[in-house]
């Protein structure tokens, strides 16, 4: 994956800029939860998160807003825009910040908007390990081990097939702005499938639980982290190995010939490179936040499955986790 040691550089500029301007920040915050001294508080305008179409993103989002409005007295609003137009709003500064970007579909827009300097800057790792991949219910898999294999899906692409589809076998996608090689593989691949797209994380849940429900043959997009790793049994289908001609054409907008995996992803913030300078305090907050797989799928799992909004879920998490969020608040 991509190493971002120079973003240790930037944090530090961050830092000095943020001791810089101490005599700007609000000291009349709260203390750190381990009675280390005051917070440090936001500048006064209002600061913007990017919203994704996916629940991770969402969890993200809420509980940065509840943890700066509830501690660093900032004012937060939320952008829902897909994650490939957020990064002009990051670059122009319309946004403020996006807390998941993942690598292996903007690889582009990295070599554009940070390594080319166009306003945007990496603010570390989220800490969330992220995969895309193909999948099938495991008691497809039980019934039929070769499943679990590309070879297996290619001799048994009718298994998948539906009215929609006809002789061909479908693909399940999501949402069509996620970042997706599907149509591109299954052409590699010479595969009998089409790609048919269900619109949203939400309707492929509800492919998925129908699917389940019936134990009926389903093929599907998805991802981890995710909470439907609790709820369901699924099984990873193999696909060939991740190249480096692959990972070159993941970095073009014309992908055609992929013919591989999905590469793993180590998950990272992007923000506006003027946000260290007009909030120092804000940028040091969300620079700092970083938790786990786990803990993403438990805030995760209260809304779409526990069915709390995305603030609700993030206001109880954030009661019962103050161990984990108390490292991501700046001193003043």
């Amino acid at each position: 994956m991509r190493k971002r040691t120079w973003w240790l550089g930037a944090l530090l500029a961050s830092f000095a800029l943020f001791a810089a301007a101490c005599s700007d920040v609000d000291e009349g915050g709260g203390t750190t939860a381990d009675g280390g001294g005051a917070v440090a508080q936001c500048a006064g305008d209002t600061i913007t998160i990017a919203v994704n179409p996916w629940t991770g993103s969402a969890v993200n989002a809420n509980v940065a807003k509840v943890l700066m409005e509830q501690e660093m007295g900032c004012t937060v609003e939320f952008v829902e825009i897909d994650e490939f137009a957020q990064f002009p709003g990051l670059s122009t500064g319309e946004i403020d910040a996006t807390l998941e970007v993942w690598p292996s579909g903007h690889a582009e827009d990295y070599a554009t908007y940070i390594d080319g300097g166009q306003g945007v800057v990496d603010a570390g790792e989220l800490g969330v390990i992220g995969k895309i991949g193909w999948y099938v219910p495991t008691y497809m898999v039980e019934e039929n081990p070769d499943l679990a294999t590309i070879d297996g899906i290619a001799a048994n692409a009718g298994l998948f097939a539906t009215a929609e589809t006809g002789d061909k076998g479908q693909f399940l996608s999501g949402d069509p702005s996620f970042v997706s090689y599907d149509e591109e593989i299954v052409e590699a691949l010479g595969l009998d499938l089409e790609v048919v797209y269900a619109g949203s994380e939400a309707a492929i849940l509800t492919e998925l639980e129908t699917a389940y429900e019936a134990q009926a043959p389903l093929l599907f997009y998805f991802y981890k982290p995710h909470w439907a790793f609790v709820d369901y049994d699924l099984t990873e289908v193999a696909l060939p190995a991740v190249t480096e001609e692959c990972t070159a054409l993941a970095a073009e907008k014309d992908s055609t010939g992929y013919n591989c995996d999905y590469p793993a992803d180590v998950l990272y913030k992007a923000v506006n490179d003027g946000l260290s300078e007009s909030d120092p305090a804000a940028f040091a907050f969300l620079s700092n936040i970083s938790y786990t797989n786990a803990e993403q799928e438990a805030i995760a799992h209260l809304i779409d499955v526990d069915g709390l909004s995305p603030a609700d879920a993030a206001a109880q998490w954030v009661a019962e986790n103050e161990a984990v969020w108390s490292a991501w608040l700046p001193a003043a």
